[in-house]
């Protein structure tokens, strides 16, 4: 009996110690760096640092930075300074307003994994505990690691970019407040030395946020119309002397954010220079991640194009040579086989996003980095013809056509067209010679009406033992694709080449190849035959031509009516219908 006893007691040990072990290893969580977050579904900040050690001891800590701001910036809005050392004296910053937005307070170095917990936990968990002996809600205090370093953490969906999305709207929007700012100088918070021109030459008070570096004076300056990306110096990491892209953003941003919002705090109207915006300004921008980060939302053209030009030196039209002049040890070549591009800079402008969205480096000409063959410490080994001509870059002129083609309005035709927008007799409507400083509008196309060639409308039998025959409204649906073609003026430029017939070509695929003399377009039945043909399996049969071209091209440009919508095509016969069981098609269901 005492043995049995015995054996339940060491049982119900074992099983109360696992039960202790596995509710510690809860509270006290251990386990090796969790997997990233995909970019998609993320929490902003992960605080992974381990030094110089090999790895962490315990899970990240999947920190929520907006939660936070919120909960502790209620009673003080932008006191940033309640987590974060907000100045810092350094010899190498220009002003002693830089915002440094420093954590941990204290000095901690950042080799030594101890080193780094103690100060992250001072930081965190003192503040915890403060806010709890005020009878606050607040986080985890000391012994509850698991709370904070939990290994079964899932972060968090966000709706905001990881890349801040900062584009012709966004720029306009602060030039604007700064133009009408009483004193402009006071918010340089850089310490930039306007060395070229006054502020009120360049009536644009750039120096406010862009600056170049003079090694020389060892200072920050300006020079009007070299303004550049913020990530042409400022790289992912800091390095050499400059800081992170990240650390500058930040300091400038939400510390401009910061003084205009002490200003407003003391006196409301004393922000603008003129009595008509007084008022206006009733906050101060954002200091949270969503509140610049923002949700990436395209700004339609037309917003765009109603947006004042920024200016910047550049030309309004420019010729780009197809191959330039480069001299090596023993020869120079200097000839190309085709001609310059005539580039209309100034009306490609309103059509994208940003500088950036061509320009993804720094504001400066292509072949800077791009070279003949290809530079691989500057431009990623793409060579000057590559960086015009790659399909699958968006950054290049035939990959940002390419994808504009892919539109709803576009896609109807374009879905059906072999290789991509490169065959060889589309490189004259880019490669046609100097410009002169001249660009001429290509015309909207006109199109043939005479009915000889161009029907109004086009009956359509085939199916007619099942259903009545179709009445295409050919002349309607040619019009109605040139119109759209003719809105827009990259559709013109290319369909220029073929004039009218190349909206014929949309439908009649195989007529710009087939050899056949203008304006005589083949019956669709001389390819595609009735039945299907199972010695050509790639050749469809009349029906599945027709079906796989109409309703094709209906669902690329969402127009009705859609698959399996027969009767909006087809009118049914009075009567049941017959079935030619020696004309049935293959893979058809009848």
């Amino acid at each position: 009996m005492s043995r049995i006893n015995l054996k339940i007691a060491l049982v119900m040990l074992a099983l109360g110690a696992s039960i202790f072990i596995g509710g510690t290893r809860i509270i006290h969580s251990k386990s090796p760096e969790i997997v990233g977050p995909k970019q998609a579904l993320s929490t902003p900040i992960i605080i992974a640092h381990k030094g110089k050690a090999p790895k962490l001891d315990r899970a990240p800590v999947i920190f929520d930075h907006d939660t936070h701001t919120k909960v502790l910036l209620k009673d003080n809005p932008q006191n940033c300074a309640l987590c974060h050392t907000v100045k810092e004296k350094d010899p190498s910053f220009g002003n002693s307003e830089v915002r440094v937005f420093k954590f941990p307070k204290k000095a901690v170095d950042m080799n030594d994994k101890s080193a780094i917990m103690y100060a992250y936990h001072n930081e965190c968990i003192s503040c915890h505990k403060k806010m709890r002996s005020e009878g606050k809600k607040s986080g985890p205090e000391i012994g509850m690691c698991g709370k904070c370093h939990d290994r079964k953490a899932k972060p968090r969906e966000i709706s905001w970019s990881w890349k801040p999305i900062f584009n012709y709207k966004d720029h306009a929007k602060h030039l604007e407040t700064v133009n009408k700012l009483k004193d402009p100088v006071s918010f340089n918070i850089a310490g930039t030395v306007p060395v070229e021109g006054t502020l009120k030459d360049t009536n644009k008070n750039c120096v406010i946020c862009h600056h170049v570096y003079d090694e020389k004076l060892k200072k920050l300056y300006y020079k009007s119309d070299t303004e550049n990306e913020c990530s042409v110096c400022h790289k992912t990491t800091s390095q050499k002397g400059v800081r992170s892209i990240a650390d500058v953003s930040h300091a400038a941003c939400i510390g401009c954010h910061m003084k205009v919002a002490e200003i407003i705090s003391k006196e409301p109207n004393a922000l603008f220079q003129d009595d008509k915006s007084k008022g206006q300004q009733k906050k101060a921008g954002p200091i949270d991640c969503n509140g610049c980060h923002g949700e990436h939302k395209t700004i339609p053209l037309k917003e765009i194009a109603a947006i004042p030009r920024l200016e910047r030196g550049q030309k309004d039209i420019m010729d780009l040579p197809a191959l330039e002049k480069t001299e090596t040890k023993n020869a120079t070549n200097s000839g190309s086989r085709m001609q310059v591009v005539p580039f209309n800079h100034k009306s490609h402008e309103p059509r994208v996003q940003f500088c950036n969205s061509c320009h993804h480096y720094s504001l400066e000409k292509c072949s800077n980095c791009h070279t003949i063959t290809g530079d691989l410490t500057k431009g990623g080994g793409i060579s000057y013809e590559q960086a015009f001509h790659m399909l699958t870059s968006k950054e290049s002129c035939a990959g940002c056509h390419q994808n504009a083609v892919t539109s709803q309005k576009c896609y109807g035709c374009h879905q059906w067209r072999q290789g991509g927008l490169l065959p060889q007799s589309t490189c004259p409507v880019c490669h046609k010679g100097t410009s002169q400083g001249q660009m001429t509008e290509v015309p909207p196309i006109t199109l043939n009406l005479d009915k000889d060639i161009f029907p109004e409308k086009v009956s359509i039998k085939g199916l007619e033992k099942e259903f009545k025959a179709v009445d295409f409204p050919h002349a309607k649906i040619a019009n109605k694709l040139n119109s759209i073609s003719n809105d827009s003026s990259l559709a013109r430029t290319f369909h220029t080449t073929k004039g009218q017939m190349t909206i014929c070509f949309g439908c009649h695929h195989r007529l710009e190849s087939s050899g056949n003399q203008p304006n005589k377009f083949p019956a669709c039945a001389t390819c595609h035959g009735k039945p299907f043909d199972p010695r050509h399996p790639g050749r469809l049969g009349t029906l599945g031509a027709y079906h796989r071209q109409c309703i094709g091209c209906h669902k690329a440009m969402n127009q009705k009516p859609l698959g399996l919508e027969c009767v909006k095509c087809h009118a049914e016969k009075d009567g049941p219908r017959k079935v030619d069981l020696n004309n049935i098609e293959c893979g058809k269901k009848q």
